[in-house]
């Protein structure tokens, strides 16, 4: 597999050796991720945090293209299989695959970079938002709102959550949790390029190019 810049010269060319429970398991995993692709709130462009500002009379403000509830809910439900651990074609045992098998200092470090968005999100690679000791742009935060809101109901997270919610606002925790899911997204339709080399199947382009090795995502 040859790696590539964003021409047409490769940057290193990897190779290794998948079993055939592996080669299911990466099928699987592309299959999940062209159901990303097909939802409604990635055909129309999926929304995302674009400013971030502070009014005096309103406090912080951040500014995101509407989306509804139906829409997210469509996402959360082909996204399950992908971001839930323990699925066996998700995202954190198919980056395990691939690390393992495909030894190279150049794509560690891709990888790497897409764990690091995958888990708390791009902005947090250049800022980080607290409130009430909360971390925003970070996995545990969205966990809250996904085990106590979505796919689970731990009363606990849920209670955390809505004291978030309460000092952020609804419309700021409406932005914050569709612009870490659009990270995790972004961090899948990468890896999704990878396999698809490997399969040789070519019908995705990465969303990041892979020459992209930001300092901030070394001290993760």
């Amino acid at each position: 597999m040859a790696l590539r810049a964003e021409g047409n010269d490769p940057v290193e060319v990897v190779s290794g050796t998948f079993d055939d429970f592996e080669v299911d398991l990466l099928c699987r995993f592309t299959a999940f991720v062209d159901r990303v692709r097909e939802t409604k709130i990635l055909q129309k462009g999926m929304p995302a945090i674009t400013n971030i500002e502070w009014k005096a009379t309103e406090g912080m403000k951040w500014t995101c293209a509407a989306y509804d509830n139906g829409e997210l809910h469509e996402l959360l439900h082909v996204l399950r299989p992908l971001i839930l651990y323990n699925e066996v074609a998700s995202f954190e045992r198919i980056t395990g695959i691939l690390g393992r098998t495909l030894i190279s200092d150049k794509f560690r470090g891709h990888l790497k970079l897409q764990r690091v968005i995958f888990k708390n999100g791009e902005l947090n690679l250049y800022m980080q938002i607290i409130i009430n000791d909360h971390p925003l742009l970070d996995d545990e935060t969205l966990k809250l709102w996904l085990n106590g809101e979505q796919y689970h109901t731990d009363e606990e997270k849920a209670v955390a959550w809505r004291n978030i919610e309460k000092a952020l606002t609804v419309e700021n925790t409406r932005a914050l949790v569709i612009t870490q899911l659009q990270a995790k997204v972004k961090a899948l339709f990468n890896i999704q390029y990878i396999v698809n080399l490997i399969l040789e199947k070519a019908d995705a382009q990465a969303a990041i190019p892979l020459d992209l090795a930001h300092d901030a995502a070394q001290d993760q």
